[in-house]
């Protein structure tokens, strides 16, 4: 089954990466862990960075984290430290972006996973920088009430910095690209702990370390939500980018209202209300999606061990 994109693409990540924390989301690892999947696999794609961005956890247990889990993985890939907070968006991550943009104009795919803070760094250094790129990728934003069984859930990604969501919202009625994987829509990508931790393991080193970083995030949401699974909010952020064909795309102008996104709610335009046209797609068949994410996770476990890897192609 070819899902992979053919033309290639050149992914700067920018993610609050907690994989293996106590009581941190592990989507931030497994969305990289795809994106190395697919480059296994067959992908004409490569990871140009990891921007680190708070959100999951303070920046600095990020940025540490994102380190070891390069290391762990095995990726060659800079890491820049990105913003401590929304008050403090010039970092060395914003300053890579823009870098990167310039000298590589409609070549790039930047993918967020965390909170937009290194964006508004880097459109305060150059307001039209995101046009350069091919496409901004954002996980995030909800448009109708989110609820874990029961619980009802903040937004916590393009809330966390209301003004630089605005920003890259207002770059793309200037002209660029914003795809927004809304929690909403992400819901789908459900894993159950024991599918889930049988699959991921592969018998040797590089499966069993990454079934061991995921493994306690089961407890977590058990403790937290009562459910025997979690949504891996963020793996369709590069799954999007690398595997479009597993979405069904959902063009619609947002309202630009600071108050509205303040919540991360992303509000339909309605005539007279100031807009900006995103993409917030949805995944065209979960089941389907939910197998390739598995496939492509045992290719890049398959070069983390050693192993023989397959080809996405020939399925």
């Amino acid at each position: 089954m070819d899902q992979l994109r053919n033309d290639a693409k050149r992914i700067i990540f920018d993610s609050d990466t907690t994989m293996g924390l106590p009581d941190c989301d592990v989507d931030d690892g497994l969305a990289i862990l795809f994106a190395m999947g697919c480059i296994e696999a067959g992908a004409t794609a490569s990871i140009e960075g990891i921007c680190a961005s708070y959100g999951n956890n303070t920046l600095e247990a990020v940025y540490a984290n994102t380190l070891a889990i390069a290391n762990t993985f095995g990726l060659d890939a800079p890491v820049l430290k990105g913003a401590v907070d929304k008050d403090h968006p010039q970092s060395e991550a914003a300053q890579f972006i823009v870098d990167a943009a310039h000298a590589s104009p409609g070549e790039l795919s930047l993918a967020v996973t965390g909170s937009t803070t290194n964006l508004k760094g880097a459109l305060a250094l150059d307001p039209d920088v995101l046009s350069l790129f091919r496409e901004i990728v954002l996980m995030g934003g909800i448009t109708r009430t989110l609820a874990f069984n029961g619980t009802i859930m903040d937004e916590l990604n393009l809330s966390c910095d209301p003004q630089a969501t605005e920003m890259i919202f207002e770059a793309a009625a200037r002209g660029a690209t914003v795809v927004v994987a809304t929690a909403n829509n992400c819901l789908p990508a459900s894993f159950k702990r024991e599918e889930f931790l049988d699959r991921i393991d592969s018998g040797a080193k590089g499966g069993g370390t990454v079934r061991n970083l995921c493994a306690s995030w089961f407890d977590t949401m058990e403790r937290w939500y009562g459910l025997d699974e979690f949504c891996c909010w963020d793996v369709l952020v590069p799954a999007y980018i690398l595997m479009p064909s597993l979405f069904e795309d959902n063009p619609f102008d947002v309202v630009l209202d600071p108050r509205l996104i303040s919540a991360g709610f992303l509000e339909p335009a309605f005539p007279g209300a100031p807009a900006a046209r995103i993409n917030a797609p949805r995944i065209a068949d979960a089941k389907m999606f939910c197998e390739q994410a598995y496939r492509i996770w045992d290719a890049a476990i398959a070069a983390i061990d050693g192993r023989e890897r397959f080809d996405l192609r020939t399925l």
